[in-house]
């Protein structure tokens, strides 16, 4: 009887990396915006309660979006690349592309 060996793959191998709950990427920019907040608008009161609320609220949306689906951040950066509209057909100048046959013509 022939025995398989099981091996087994290290989670950091498949998991992705995470700080604080998000990619880096994602944390960077929300470091960014509390900082421009704070720092590069003044402390008053309306940019710390922005803060408080980019932190409080912000943050864990994110964080709980990414624990459904790893790629649905990345996926939504992707898609806003795209234009919002694609027309079914090209300009009256496109060029008529000829039509090729699949299956070859056997002479």
């Amino acid at each position: 009887m022939i025995t398989r060996e099981t091996r087994t793959i290290h989670p950091s191998l498949y998991r992705p990396a995470l700080f604080a709950g998000v990619p880096r990427a994602i944390l960077v920019f929300e470091v960014c915006t509390v900082g421009a907040l704070v720092f590069g608008i003044g402390f008053h009161l309306l940019t710390l309660a922005l803060a408080v609320f980019y932190i409080l609220v912000v943050h864990p949306l994110l964080v709980w979006l990414h624990s459904l689906d790893p790629q649905i951040i990345p996926l939504y950066v992707r898609s806003l690349s795209g234009k919002d509209f694609y027309p079914p057909h090209g300009t009256h100048r496109a060029s008529v592309l000829r039509v090729r046959r699949s299956i070859p013509l056997v002479r």
